[in-house]
Order: structure tokens, then C-alpha cells, then sequence
């Protein structure tokens, strides 16, 4: 965990247009999952369609959640944590006082302004 990056309050704030575009990002692209499994579902409890069609949604499906799991794995590279993909709510990892800590966004808030402890989550969030 020492090897873990670290981000002080203003590198966070400097990463923030990047944390909001790819959450935005993880957001469409996990609807579009979503919409392209539930008709693959549809097609298999229906007429079940076509030996293609049936791959072709397969594929699609498989492709757009692999688009998420790469959107998260850049992320959690950076070394952010993504707790909630709902609210797009992110732990970024700092130090203050010495300690580790995590700076606490998401995407509904319009800038960084609190922290927690590792010990402790989003509703015991802190002002910065």
C-alpha cells in the first residue's frame, strides 16, 4: 500500500475533469450494456431469432462490458477508488497528517471539498 499513489488537494482537483469524463463515459456505456443484455434476454425468451442474430447481440454485449471494466481498470490505475458507479462517487488517495486518507467526490458535487479516513466512509465525510 506504501507504493499506492498518493494525490494532494490540488492534483485531485487537476484530475477531476478526467475522474468526471470517464465516470460520464462509464455511465453510457453501462446503459448501453445493460440495454444490449436485456435484448439478448428478450431475443432468447422470444422467437429466439436467428443463430446470428443471437451472436451478434452475444458480441455486443460482451464488448460494451468490456469497454466498462477498462473504464474502471484506468481508474482504479490511477489508484482512485470507485465506490459507487450510481452516484459516481470516488475515493481518492492522500495523506494528511501524515496518515492516508481519502479524498471523497462525486459526480453530483461541483468540486473537491472533502475527505474522510480510510476507516471511515462517505457519511463521515469532512470538509477539506
Amino acid at each position: 500500500m506504501d507504493d499506492d499513489p498518493t494525490y494532494t488537494v490540488d492534483e485531485a482537483r487537476a484530475l477531476l475533469p478526467l475522474v468526471r469524463g470517464s465516470l460520464l463515459q462509464l455511465a453510457i456505456e453501462r446503459r448501453r450494456a445493460d440495454d444490449a443484455h436485456d435484448a439478448l434476454h428478450h431475443r432468447l425468451r422470444g422467437t429466439g431469432g436467428s443463430g446470428a442474430q443471437h451472436e451478434r447481440l452475444e458480441a455486443l454485449n460482451s464488448e460494451l462490458r468490456a469497454r466498462v471494466r477498462d473504464l474502471l481498470d484506468h481508474l482504479e490505475s490511477l489508484g482512485l477508488v470507485v465506490r459507487d458507479l450510481d452516484e459516481g462517487l470516488v475515493d481518492i488517495p492522500t495523506l494528511r497528517d501524515g496518515e492516508r486518507a481519502w479524498l471523497c467526490w462525486r459526480l453530483s458535487d461541483p468540486q473537491l471539498e472533502f475527505w474522510h479516513t480510510t476507516r471511515e466512509g462517505f457519511s463521515t465525510r469532512r470538509p477539506l
